[in-house]
């Protein structure tokens, strides 16, 4: 997954700080937690570990 595929599922910007993301995760992941879709948590999950490749490079 790329990047800026990342930040289409997680509905986020290049300027989205780590929290902002990390609440957006909590949100989409808990949405299809309970009687959801697996694959979409597993698609939200997917790109959060993306994303957290990449600040951790940057940081």
């Amino acid at each position: 997954m790329t990047e800026q595929e990342a930040r289409q599922i997680l509905g986020i910007n290049e300027q989205s700080t780590w929290e902002e993301i990390l609440k957006k995760y909590d949100v989409l992941f808990e949405r299809n937690a309970k009687h959801g879709s697996f694959y979409l948590q597993s698609k939200v999950h997917r790109a959060k570990e993306c994303l957290e490749a990449v600040y951790q490079g940057k940081g």
